[in-house]
């Protein structure tokens, strides 16, 4: 399938932070490959959002209220399977990585990363993921 008939990647963004998350939603709307589909505030949020809409892509701050993105991890690799789950956090990558990983994270990107690193990974992650049906 071509790149001009392809469906763009639906992205839910995770994150407790309201200015991050439009951000976020700005700069992946932005890039032809990628859409957001939802966000959450909140781990047990991302949980509910995560089983209605089955994102291809979620973006999962681990620092979040109520359930933290951790927490939340596993959940979600369950209800949503064929999801491409990039943590997006300011904790150092070498503290959480393997962890994070074992919880069912596909990938990492630290915060402090520019906003062109954040979202070329993503759409590479995207793109490597399964087949859309």
């Amino acid at each position: 399938m071509g790149a001009e008939t392809a469906r763009p990647r639906g992205v839910l963004i995770c994150d407790d932070l309201d200015a991050i998350r439009e951000l976020l939603r700005l700069v992946i709307d932005d890039e032809p490959t990628m859409h957001v589909v939802g966000e959450a505030a909140d781990g047990r949020a991302a949980i509910s959002e995560a089983g209605r809409l089955q994102p291809d892509v979620i973006l999962l701050d681990l620092a979040m209220p109520v359930m933290t993105g951790m927490e939340a991890l596993p959940e979600l690799r369950r209800i949503a399977p064929a999801a491409v789950i990039i943590v997006l956090s300011g904790f150092a990558s070498s503290v959480a990585d393997s962890e994070l990983r074992a919880l069912g994270a596909d990938a990492y990107i630290e915060k402090g990363s520019s906003m062109v690193a954040i979202v070329d990974t993503l759409a590479r992650l995207a793109a490597e993921a399964a087949p859309l049906t």
